[in-house]
Parts: C-alpha cells; sequence; structure tokens
C-alpha cells in the first residue's frame, strides 16, 4: 500500500511498507518451492513473494553538516615504541617476535628505526628529520616509529634531531615475507622485488645509487614489471640475503596469486525464499565504474551501447573475451545490466551507468593476472571512472600486501577534493570462511564486501557460508559491509565454454560467492554516488563519503553484534543511507580536512526522544606498508558528546550499540558511535586529528550523521558563516565605517518579527527587526564610527530580550573583532594569491591598491620581501619592481600599483608568500599586507624522436630509442601509451607492466632529467610495398593534471630485397673444351617488397673466351621472375677459371653470380736434354759432353726439360729406362 508522508520539512516522500530492506539486483527473483525454474514461471510468482520500497529523490534527504569550528592543538601522547612485523622496537632496541636466520637477520646500513617522543607530534617530527638534506621517511612504524633511509653521515644526524629518542638498526628480515624468512636452500620461487615509495606515494627503482633493474637484472631470470617499481621473476631461494641487501629493494614477497572469488559450493544454502528490491528514481545515468574481471561479452545484448572502454590488462594477451566460465560479465551484469534479453526481469543494480571494463584473464591458459593495481586504477581514472569494483583477489589470509599498500595509495591521493574527484574502488572479501580476508580486500581504503545469504532459508540475515571473515592481520575490521551474496542471476557470456552455474537459460544463469555481492554493492555505490550529485547537488564525493554513507545505512543482521568480524558495520540498505523517515535527518562534510593536532567540531540539536543517532567517520587514509604491523597513519578520532556531557568514542560497541567512555580505536579508518535512544538537546561531535604520520600535509575526512534534527513549528534564526564585512578592511579612528552580517533562518517555523543587537566593545550601536520564512536570509548593516585604536569585538545578539521560541540559542550570538588604525596608508588587493598555471610562466604580476587612509594628505612608498616558500622557509632572490614606488596621496586618495616578480619558468612547487609594505613617510607609519604566489607541480613533457621518419621492417621488429624529459617544475611521473597503426604492434621493452605492453610510466623523474624509452616496433609479418607510410604516435599523459603531449611516429617501410637465382651461383662446369660454347639461362626470382631494375657487369672471365647476351638494364617486379640467358664461346686456346658477373641496381643492392670452368687438356708435349752433373762438379749440356766417370763409384745426375706447348694443363707421367739392372 502506498501512503504520502508530511515532512517537517513541508515536503513529501513516497514509501511503502516494507518488512526487511535490501540493496539487491532485480534478477534476485526468489523462488516459492526452492527449485529452479525457467524464467516465465519464475515471473509469474513475482507478486506473491515481493515487498516494495520505493525510493522518491529528495534534494533535502541529504543535507550539509556546513563549515566545522576548526581548532589548533596538538597530537595526543604516544607510547615510544614502533611494532614492526619481526617485534617491537623500544629505546633499548629490538624485542623481536619471531625467529631470524643468520643470513637475513644482518642489519641494513641504509636503514634505521628511530623511535620518536611521544610529547612530539609525529608531523613535526617529520618535518625536523626531513631537515637532513637527502634523507627519506620511507614508512610510519606507529605508533612512535619511522624507517627512515639514508646514508651512513645521514642517518648519523639523525641522534642528534630533538625529536628523536633512540635510533636502531634494521635487520634484513623486516623487508622479506614472513613466507620467505625461512624458505628451503636450492629452490626455485617466483617473487616480487619492490621498490620505495617516495613522500608523492611514486614508486621508485633507484635509491642511493642502486637500481632495482639491475637487481633483477643479476639476481632475477624470466623477469617483468606488472608496474613501476615492481619486478617478478625466479630466484634462487639462495639469494634472498643477497637481494635484501640491495638499497633499491624495499620488500620481496611471493608473487601474489589471483583468483576469481565465485564458489561452486552452494549444497550448504537452505530451501526458502526471501527476496526484497528497490524500484527507485536512480538508475546511475552520469555515472561511470569500472570493472577488472576475467572479459566481457560485449555484445552480450544487455549493456546497451553503455561500454565506454574495453581494454586488457593482462600481458601478452589483447584479448577482450570472456570465453571461460563467463565471471566478468556476469559481474558487470549485476552492476549495470539493463536486462534487455529478459524484458528488464534481470536487471543491475545501476541499469543506466556507463562501463568501463579490463580484462584480466589469460585466454590460453585461463589464469588471471593484471598490469598492476596501481596501473589499473590510473588507467581507469583517467579514462573517467569514478567507481572501480574487482570480484578477484589473493587469498593471503589477511595480510596488507603491496596490492592493498598501491589500493590505499590511489584512494588516498584521489580522495584529496580540492585537487581530485574521488574514486571509490570496491574489492571482494573472498571466499576463504575462516583464512581470512583476501588481498587488496585488506586495504584500509576500499571497500571490503563479505557476502550474505539471497535465496532460500536465511536470506537476507544469515552470512554466505563460504564468505570470508576478519579481521586483518593488524585487527582492523573487515569486510566493511555485506551484499546478497548466492544463487545471484546475473548476465551469461555467450563465449563462455564452461558457464554452469545452479540456474540458467540462454541469457542468465546463477552464480555464488562474495564475487556476486562485490557488484552488487557496487551498484549501490554508483546509486549513491548519483543521489549525492544529482539529487543532493553535491560536487564530486569523496570515495570516503560514499563508504561513510553506506555504512550509514547498513543493517545489523540477526543478533545485534556490529561491528563484528562476518559482516563488518552489516548489511547494506539504501533506504536508511539516502532517505530518512519523517523528521529524522541525514547530514554529511565531505569538504573539511585537519592537521597535525587539529580539531573539527560540530554541534546540532535533537529535537525528539527515543530515536536512533548514527555517526559515521571515514577517511581514506595515507597508505600503510609491509614493515609496519600496524597499518593507520593519520588517526582520526570521533567523539560523540550528549547534552548532559556523556562522551561516546568511535567503535567502542556492546552488543551492537555504543557505550560510553571506553577506549579509543587506534586500528581503523572508519568510526561509528550508534545511540539507540539520542536523548533531547544538544549534541556536539568532535573529529581529532590525533596522530599524524602520513606524509601528507592535509588528512581530509567524511562524516555522515543521521538524527532527528529538525523541529517543524519553530524558526531557528542563526548568522550566516563568514558573512561579517567592513567597508574597509582596516577603519582609522573618526572613520564612519559601515558594517554588515547575514542571517538565516534554518528553521520550518516564520518569524514575523526578530530582534537583532549590535554591539562594539560591549556598547550598544542599535537593534534592528525583521522577519523571516524558513529559509530565508537577509543582510542587515549598521553606521560606526570607531574611537578606539586597536582590537575592537564587534557582537551581534539574535533576539536578546528572548521573545521568539527558537530550536536553538546556541547560535544567537556572533562576534568579530575589528583592527581599528590611526592615519597611514594601507596596502590591498583583489587578488592577493596568484597562481602559476603553465611551465612557461616567467613573471607574474600583482594589482595592489595603496590607499592613504588618513584625511590628509601624505607622501607613501611601497616595497616588497623577497619571496619565502612556505613549507620549508626558503629564501628566494626574485628580481621585483613596482610601476611606480612614491607616492603623494591626497586625504583618503587611493591608486592602483602593479607589482612584477621575475622568477624561473615555473618556480619549484611550493606556496611563496612576500610581504608588501606600504610606508606613511611622514608619519612613519607603516602598512604590511601579505601576498601569495601559488606554484602548482606543473607537467611539461619533451618527447624526443630521433628521426622524423623510422625505417622500418615489414618482417622483423625494429627496435627505437625515445627520450621523455620531464620539463615540468618539480618531481613526477608520467604515463606513457604507444598507438600502432592497424597489423603492427608498438611495445614498450622496459616501462610497462610486461614486455611488449602498449601502457606504461616513466617511473619518477626529477626536473630537468630524461629517460630513455626502448620501443619494439612489431611488423604484420607480411612483405608490404617498400615506401609504404604508416602513422603510429606516443602519447604522454601527466598524473598531477590533464594534460597530454602526443608526437606522431611515421613509418616507413623499408627495402626488402630477397632475390634467389637459378642455376645457383659458385657452380662449376667441368670437362668443357677450349672451343666450347657455353649458355645459360638465369632464373631471377624477386621476394622482395619492390620493383628491382639491374644492370649485369662482368667482374671477370678467364682469357680466351668471350661473352655474348644482353648487358643491358632489365627489371625483376616485386613477387615476379624473370629470365636471362647468357654464353660464353672458347677460342680453340680458352683456359680454365671463373667467370663472375655481378648485377647492381642504382641505388647499390648488388647480386652476384658467379661460375668456375674446368677446360678439358689440349696440350703439346716437348722433352729435350738439359743437363749432366759429375759428382765432381763439372757439368755439361750434353750427354757426353764431359770426361769419362769410373763405374761403381759415386752416381752422376741427368735432367731432361719438358715443356707444354698446348693451350690446355697438362699432367705428365714420368719414367726412364736404363741400360740393364746394374744401373739404379
Amino acid at each position: 500500500m502506498l501512503k504520502t508522508v508530511f515532512r517537517r520539512r513541508n515536503l513529501m516522500s513516497k514509501r511503502t511498507v516494507c518488512l526487511i530492506l535490501g540493496v539487491l539486483l532485480l534478477s534476485y527473483i526468489p523462488l516459492n518451492d526452492g527449485t529452479h525454474e525457467s524464467s516465465d514461471s519464475f515471473i509469474e510468482k513475482l507478486d506473491e513473494s515481493i515487498q516494495r520500497i520505493e525510493i522518491s529523490p529528495d534534494p533535502n534527504s541529504i543535507s550539509d553538516l556546513g563549515a566545522p569550528r576548526i581548532s589548533n592543538s596538538s597530537e595526543i601522547l604516544r607510547s615510544e615504541s614502533a611494532d614492526s612485523t619481526i617485534g617491537v622496537y623500544t629505546h633499548s632496541g629490538l624485542i623481536p617476535s619471531i625467529y631470524l636466520s643468520q643470513d637475513i637477520s644482518f642489519s641494513r646500513i641504509d636503514l634505521a628505526i628511530v623511535i620518536i617522543d611521544g610529547d612530539t607530534g609525529l608531523w613535526d617530527a617529520r618535518m625536523e628529520i626531513m631537515e637532513i638534506s637527502g634523507i627519506e621517511i620511507r614508512s610510519t612504524i606507529p605508533p612512535s616509529g619511522y624507517l627512515v633511509q639514508g646514508n651512513s653521515e645521514q642517518l648519523k644526524n639523525l641522534q642528534s634531531l630533538t625529536s628523536v629518542e633512540s635510533v636502531h638498526e634494521v635487520p634484513a628480515g623486516l623487508l622479506i615475507h614472513p613466507a620467505l624468512q625461512d624458505a628451503p636452500d636450492d629452490e626455485i620461487l617466483v617473487v616480487e622485488i619492490v621498490g620505495w615509495k617516495n613522500s608523492e606515494l611514486v614508486r621508485q627503482t633507484s635509491s642511493l645509487d642502486d637500481n632495482l633493474q639491475d637487481v633483477a637484472n643479476s639476481w632475477l631470470s624470466d623477469s617483468w614489471s606488472p608496474d613501476t617499481g615492481i619486478i617478478w621473476g625466479e630466484i634462487q631461494t639462495n639469494d634472498i640475503s643477497e637481494i635484501i641487501k640491495h638499497p633499491s629493494v624495499s620488500y620481496i614477497a611471493p608473487v601474489p596469486i589471483l583468483k576469481l572469488m565465485n564458489n561452486e559450493a552452494r549444497n550448504h544454502m537452505g530451501i526458502d525464499t526471501v527476496e526484497d528490491f528497490f524500484i527507485t528514481g536512480l538508475n546511475g545515468s552520469g555515472q561511470k565504474i569500472a570493472v577488472g574481471d576475467s572479459g566481457l561479452d560485449d555484445d552480450h545484448g544487455d549493456f546497451n551501447g553503455r561500454i565506454s572502454g574495453l581494454d586488457s590488462v593482462t600481458p601478452g594477451d589483447s584479448s577482450t573475451a570472456d570465453p571461460s566460465d563467463g565471471h566478468g560479465t556476469h559481474v558487470a551484469c549485476t552492476v549495470l545490466g539493463d536486462g534487455m534479453r529478459s524484458g528488464g526481469t534481470y536487471q543491475g543494480i545501476a541499469p543506466e551507468a556507463n562501463l568501463y571494463f579490463q580484462a584480466m584473464e589469460d585466454d590460453d591458459s585461463g589464469a588471471l593476472y593484471s598490469i598492476g593495481i596501481n596501473s589499473m586504477l590510473n588507467e581507469a581514472y583517467n579514462a573517467g571512472a569514478r567507481l572501480h569494483t574487482n570480484s578477484w583477489g589473493s587469498p593471503t589470509g589477511g595480510e596488507y600486501t603491496t596490492s592493498s599498500e598501491d589500493a590505499d595509495d590511489r584512494v588516498s591521493t584521489w580522495d584529496q577534493y580540492w585537487q581530485y574527484q574521488g574514486m571509490t574502488v570496491l574489492f571482494a572479501a573472498g571466499n576463504e570462511r575462516n583464512d581470512g580476508i583476501s588481498s587488496p580486500g585488506t586495504a584500509k581504503n576500499v571497500i571490503t564486501v563479505g557476502g550474505h545469504v539471497n535465496r532460500y532459508n536465511g536470506a537476507p540475515d544469515d552470512m554466505y557460508y563460504w564468505s570470508s571473515r576478519g579481521p586483518t592481520d593488524d585487527g582492523r575490521i573487515k569486510p566493511d559491509l555485506v551484499g546478497p551474496g548466492d544463487y545471484v542471476r546475473s548476465c551469461k557470456s555467450q563465449e563462455a565454454s564452461s558457464a554452469s552455474g545452479s540456474w540458467s537459460n540462454n541469457w542468465y544463469l546463477e552464480y555464488s560467492g562474495t564475487s556476486m555481492a562485490t557488484p552488487a554493492t557496487a551498484g549501490a555505490a554508483v546509486l549513491v554516488r548519483e543521489y549525492l550529485m544529482e539529487i543532493a547537488s553535491r560536487p564530486a564525493p569523496q570515495a570516503a563519503l560514499i563508504k561513510a554513507l553506506l555504512i550509514l545505512g547498513a543493517e545489523d543482521m540477526g543478533v545485534r553484534d556490529i561491528p563484528n568480524n562476518n559482516e563488518g558495520w552489516g548489511r547494506v540498505n539504501l533506504v536508511n543511507s539516502l532517505i530518512p523517515e519523517s523528521d529524522v535527518g541525514i547530514f554529511v562534510d565531505d569538504r573539511s580536512r585537519l592537521s597535525s593536532g587539529q580539531i573539527s567540531d560540530y554541534s546540532f540539536d535533537i529535537t525528539r526522544g527515543g530515536e536512533e543517532l548514527k555517526v559515521v567517520l571515514a577517511w581514506s587514509d595515507y597508505p600503510g606498508s609491509s614493515s609496519s604491523s600496524t597499518q593507520l597513519r593519520n588517526d582520526l578520532d570521533l567523539e560523540i558528546t550528549n547534552p548532559n556531557g556523556l562522551l561516546f568514542k568511535g567503535n567502542v560497541f556492546t552488543n551492537g550499540e555504543s557505550v560510553a567512555n571506553g577506549q579509543k580505536d587506534s586500528k581503523n579508518n572508519v568510526e561509528v558511535v550508534l545511540v539507540d535512544n539520542a536523548a533531547v538537546g544538544t549534541w556536539t561531535v568532535r573529529v581529532r586529528d590525533s596522530s599524524h604520520g602520513g606524509s601528507n600535509f592535509y588528512q581530509p575526512y567524511s562524516l555522515a550523521v543521521r538524527g532527528v534534527n529538525v523541529n517543524d513549528l519553530d524558526p531557528d534564526p542563526t548568522f550566516v558563516s563568514d558573512s561579517f564585512e567592513l567597508s574597509v578592511p582596516i577603519p582609522q579612528v573618526d572613520e564612519e565605517v559601515e558594517f554588515s552580517i547575514s542571517l538565516i533562518n534554518q528553521g520550518a517555523g516564520s518569524i514575523p518579527e526578530l530582534s537583532v543587537l549590535a554591539a562594539v566593545n560591549s556598547a550598544t550601536i542599535s537593534t534592528k527587526t525583521l522577519s523571516l520564512s524558513p529559509g530565508e536570509s537577509a543582510e542587515l548593516t549598521w553606521q560606526w564610527t570607531p574611537g578606539v585604536e586597536g582590537e575592537n569585538t564587534v557582537s551581534f545578539y539574535i533576539d536578546p530580550n528572548d521573545l521568539v521560541d527558537e530550536v536553538s540559542e546556541s547560535n544567537n550570538q556572533y562576534n568579530q573583532i575589528v583592527i581599528v588604525s590611526v592615519p597611514g596608508v594601507r596596502v590591498t588587493s583583489q587578488a592577493p594569491m596568484q597562481l602559476i598555471e603553465g611551465t612557461s610562466d616567467s613573471s607574474t604580476t600583482w594589482s595592489l591598491d595603496l590607499t592613504n587612509t588618513a584625511l590628509f594628505e601624505t607622501n607613501a612608498t611601497i616595497e616588497v620581501s623577497e619571496p619565502i616558500r612556505m613549507q620549508d622557509g626558503v629564501e628566494f632572490d626574485w628580481f621585483s619592481s613596482f610601476s611606480n614606488n612614491t607616492f603623494n596621496l591626497m586625504p583618503a586618495e587611493s591608486t592602483t600599483v602593479s607589482l612584477s616578480v621575475v622568477h624561473p619558468a615555473p618556480p619549484e612547487p611550493g606556496l611563496y608568500r612576500m610581504l608588501v609594505t606600504g610606508t606613511d613617510v611622514e608619519n612613519q607609519i607603516e602598512s604590511e599586507f601579505e601576498i601569495y604566489l601559488e606554484v602548482p607541480l606543473l607537467s611539461d613533457a619533451n618527447v624526443l624522436i630521433p628521426t622524423s621518419q623510422i625505417r622500418v621492417n615489414p618482417l622483423v621488429s625494429t627496435p627505437l630509442q625515445i627520450q621523455i624529459q620531464n620539463d615540468g617544475n618539480g618531481p613526477q611521473t608520467y604515463d606513457v601509451e604507444l598507438i600502432s597503426p592497424s597489423g603492427w604492434s608498438l611495445g614498450l621493452d622496459s616501462i610497462g607492466s610486461f614486455a611488449g605492453s602498449s601502457h606504461g610510466s616513466t617511473g619518477s623523474l626529477d626536473k630537468g632529467e630524461s629517460r630513455t624509452i626502448d620501443i619494439t616496433i612489431n611488423p604484420p609479418g607480411a612483405m608490404i610495398p617498400a615506401g609504404t607510410v604508416f602513422s603510429a604516435a606516443v602519447s604522454v599523459h601527466s598524473r598531477v593534471s590533464s594534460d597530454s603531449w602526443s608526437e606522431d611516429i611515421t613509418l616507413v617501410v623499408d627495402n626488402i630485397d630477397v632475390v634467389t637465382l637459378t642455376p645457383t651461383s659458385d657452380g662449376t662446369e667441368h670437362d668443357v673444351s677450349a672451343d666450347d660454347l657455353l649458355e645459360w639461362e638465369i632464373n631471377f626470382n624477386n621476394q622482395g617488397n619492390r620493383d628491382l631494375e639491374l644492370t649485369p657487369y662482368i667482374l671477370s672471365k678467364p682469357n680466351g673466351w668471350s661473352f655474348t647476351g644482353t648487358q643491358n638494364s632489365f627489371i625483376v617486379s616485386s613477387g615476379s621472375q624473370f629470365d636471362l640467358p647468357i654464353s660464353i664461346t672458347g677460342n680453340g686456346l680458352a683456359k680454365s677459371g671463373e667467370l663472375k658477373l655481378r648485377f647492381v641496381t642504382e641505388d647499390g643492392f648488388v647480386i652476384d653470380w658467379n661460375r668456375t670452368i674446368d677446360v678439358l687438356s689440349g696440350a703439346i708435349p716437348r722433352i729435350e736434354f738439359y743437363q749432366v752433373a759429375l759428382p765432381d762438379g763439372t757439368s755439361a749440356d750434353t750427354p757426353l759432353g764431359v770426361d769419362s766417370h769410373p763405374v761403381g763409384g759415386i752416381g752422376f745426375d741427368l735432367l731432361w726439360k719438358v715443356t707444354n706447348d698446348g693451350t690446355m694443363t697438362w699432367r705428365p707421367i714420368v719414367s726412364m729406362q736404363v741400360p740393364n739392372d746394374d744401373w739404379e
């Protein structure tokens, strides 16, 4: 039955009666008999079992808490110790909690643990430590420790600091994952080595002249980088102690194994059916959510043109399909499917939201991979997604891993609302039941989702049996919330080979697990964000506010016992989060921030007793580290004081409700106070920055309050914050001025006559009257002539005679201090703060007004101090000049003067202050005015490509080196993206998440530093015609702004000359006669990518041979053949030898063809007597030309001359006949 309820703000909202409220998919329609039927019979039973809640969007249902009162204080006292993962450090040293073997118990010479004085704020101590040049604070080790890195001299200087009580050595084992601390010898393991993060949360690849990539090259095999500063690879366990010695290595751990968080153990479920769902005016329109999962069936039909991006983040696999079990398609459809294939029956939570999908599954192996949390979230944020849901994780037993740290890094960075738009990140708790929360679900700043029963017996107030239970290993409350986790019906991937749920039809199927609960909760988060922005008209909300609102509305399941390690803060309920009952209001603030020790105070009145008051404080904390056993860095405290002065502290609960006093929470970055029966009267809400260990100056936070806060019969006039205005900034004695202030009626009742009294220094000026309707504001003005120099207190009193019944009397007075001066000059400016917007800005100009505040003529001068950078007090010598610096001013005259300051283009980041002094020369009175120059971290990337055209081979890879130089004004990282032409693939060799990735990052580059980027150009592998031009590009994206730089890379296909000859070169023609005719037909087969015009040349030929045949040029077309006939003729005396031919193109391509000619012998032998030689030395050229020689003595020599008078080679066989056997 639909009823209309008149709310006490004279607003209407429509609601229906409901037994149980929950955030579930429309596709979770229950079955009365517990069986799995077809979708048709399923729809017939809808009216019998569903109770509906309709949320009618109400722009006033969520109100702003307003700006809090900020007061300065100090951080609370701390115990002087540091709780590390290997034991507790005290001033006496390490008290170990685990055994470290000798090979990993040695001290890292580049590291120290410092214990800070418990009375000194962690932030103040950080500032003092950072004054030591070159030193780096690597991690906070609560409650009072810092892990510090530096060289020996820098670490030695720590002992002289006033805030440091003791300094201790750091065993290498602190930086080794527990699973590796006692790893057996001689084993091969796949590990990740991780670099340090600097204070800007950029993971570094180098520290103290040691490079992480060099470490990987030395000790890891098959290494690759999933993200900047993280390298995976195989190691020998014996080498762990050597690897951890390197200063660039902050941690070594086993590589996380990712798994999807669905579960097939459905036989643990009951049989009864309970289900509720919302019909809302919300649908997710205008919101973009990213989903990281296996893959996506993008043409299923239920995404209906709302896929804004689809990308593979899997190394070596560019496919985005979902071919295994369809997990990713099911998850994405749970968030935002529109149910088209089911006529709207199986519809997601936010059916008009846009989807950015990141595919993580390797299609070949079915395993899950990713480019790293940091890169995944960056990619999605840069694509415009402001929510990101992940139904996967690594079962780590509740451990805080480097992935958890990276998730916290991104969320905390983007929740800096003054610079970013926030991104809500969700992770599944896992399906490990009592084996702990899976990582990255152990991260502080994400929303970790467990599962509750969705169908059958126990729904929705029983836990899904396999849902992972908390807490985390450091005792934090996880999961944060639970959503529907079993028998969830959603889209079925049409390409999936093993999509077999507990129920299915052609287009949909049932799956169970926290994988299903997480996207359902993510859909609810989409609606919360949409409601905040479109209905409540709030700017882009912090992720912490969306988390706080979901927790604000969460319902305790079963027995009251929140918070607990099963359900966290309870089951999601959107009605409680967005649309309160009757005169219950919801108030939020996500535009406040605290620095070290500061306190924010809010106050409001509870106007009706007996109702619940719930307050949720959430903040995206600075990331923790693997070195610490406690991950909270900036410890904010929630304190609620009731009208009787009773104090309730955050997270001090008994039986599901807050109890007074108790011990403060120093572990969680969500704190809740829940009072069942809030007393009537003024309540105060205090947020205190009690310990500030992170490196950012400010910690933003979000606050959500639900309680009775409206009295619809009484008005509530109060002063508008910061509305006091004075006609002159500094009035002078006897100068008539005008001041004003604005009032607003915050109540629901009208005020026909309201008195407002103004007084200065307790002396009444006058009383004014006005009328105010509900919500109306008005400005009142008084005239005043100061008579007292110095501080004057201007006070305003609403209803000074107490004639009006109001909601609150506590907001009826406002005081303002006004400084009154004597005659002199005053310097003012409409724009005292100037902003550097570009890296080429080399000067800045201020327009200043110099006013004679006296009523008589005077002479004046103006000057400006050197600029001082406020964060470190460094003074700079910049040139400055005024358009004029001496003035003659008539009474009350004002003149405009320009101040120009010349500075580097641009200066280093920071806020620079200068003091402008105007001097009344006649009266020697000075007036000081502060001006500021704000210099943000500015990006400017210079992309250097070696040549205008890159010659590329279409068959084999071509290497290319480019350079990216940081011309910005400070250290920063740039993201690099390669755009490839169709068929080609440009890949990053080393800076991507894997070799060949199209996306990567430069790592942190100092100002002016450049990095060489190695690129491999992979061709399509086809013979593309030479000279064909392709256009590629490299885009460089800033991480601190939306700026991008792109350079075209022109690829020109190089000449590929491949020619085969038949017959082949280097053959031999045997048994050739000296007068033969030798003929060949040479076949030229051009297998290259261009036509070849060849000119033949005879390099050499044997004597006696003449060449016949063409010596003219000829063309062999690409892909064609050409036959060239040639011949040689012998002259009868032709000799053997080598015929050498060369064929040459105009541009120098050469083909040689050689042939050896072996000519048959054509010899003309001739023999003649040459000499006879006797032993006594006599000789003659005739046989008888010497004297007689005695027989039997020493022999003598006879010589003949043999000659070949022919043209061919002759190889004679020689023999000689003697007279008889007496001769030898």
